[in-house]
């Protein structure tokens, strides 16, 4: 294997190519430009270890489009490269779209911008509910954390196993409706203004389906006592039932995104009427 660099490589015929076989068991075979040229390791490899399938090279041509000589490319200069790329595709995907981005965020406004942004960050990582679990541990729950118990058809004494599963449908509709309050920016149809309602409606929604769910489970269990062990028995549900939902309260991530959610009707209801006026 000659390790001889002297060739010359001028930029104007070098090309990248890839290894397609490695030189163990003879020539070697090249991808270059959609075609496969052989080359052999002593007489066009350039590099310090032999090459290997799939290794990135420099492939000098001939005026005939025949292989000079083959050298690796370093993996600085491919990382280099690929960075390169994500930098290009990043500047011109900005190019494309950050004018149309600027011109719906200011459409839309910085208060509507705010209080979206005020949603996410409430619903996505601020605690929804919270649960004394005992004296000295109380468990969070954000608003997926719940939508995920939603979905899974669990009961809040299941509040400590959070952090599995999907939220499924409830998550798409939450994220639907978060974003919602952008739709007057973007659609010019008179129904648009009515996004702004969404999230203030999903979480009025939810607190119901969350409530009727609670009072299906406590009748359901009251009524498996009743029918094990009579009226006593019952009532003895009723006061372990009553005694856990005490220990469940309302988390400061609700009240930001009720917050916000109030603002974002109040701008819907303001739309609402200066089309009617």
């Amino acid at each position: 294997m000659s390790a001889d660099s002297a060739v010359p490589v001028s930029c104007n015929v070098c090309v990248r190519g890839t290894v397609l076989r490695d030189t163990n068991a003879g020539p070697g075979l090249l991808s270059v430009n959609q075609r496969q040229l052989p080359f052999t390791l002593e007489q066009h490899w350039r590099g310090q270890s032999a090459p290997v399938v799939n290794m990135t090279v420099d492939v000098l041509l001939d005026s005939a489009g025949a292989a000079v000589s083959v050298s690796p490319v370093a993996e600085s200069e491919l990382t280099k490269e690929q960075l390169d790329r994500v930098k290009a595709d990043l500047s011109k995907a900005a190019q494309t779209h950050l004018p149309k981005l600027l011109a719906m965020a200011d459409k839309a406004g910085k208060p509507v911008l705010v209080a979206i942004a005020a949603l996410a960050v409430a619903w996505g990582w601020l605690p929804a509910v919270s649960v004394r679990l005992n004296a000295a541990m109380t468990q969070s729950a954000t608003m997926f954390d719940v939508l995920r118990l939603l979905n899974a058809g669990a009961s809040l004494e299941s509040m400590g196993q959070l952090g599995g599963g999907s939220s499924g449908l409830y998550g798409l509709l939450c994220v639907l409706a978060m974003f919602a309050p952008l739709a007057p920016s973007l659609l010019a149809a008179r129904w648009a203004r009515y996004g702004y309602f969404a999230p203030l409606a999903f979480m009025a929604v939810l607190a119901t389906g969350i409530y009727l769910k609670i009072n299906s489970l406590a009748s359901a269990a009251s009524e498996g006592m009743r029918s094990f062990g009579g009226a006593g028995m019952g009532k003895l549900a009723d006061a372990m039932l009553k005694e856990a939902l005490s220990a469940v309260s309302v988390g400061y991530g609700s009240y930001i995104a009720l917050l916000a959610a109030a603002y974002l009707a109040w701008r819907g209801l303001a739309a609402v009427l200066a089309s009617r006026s």
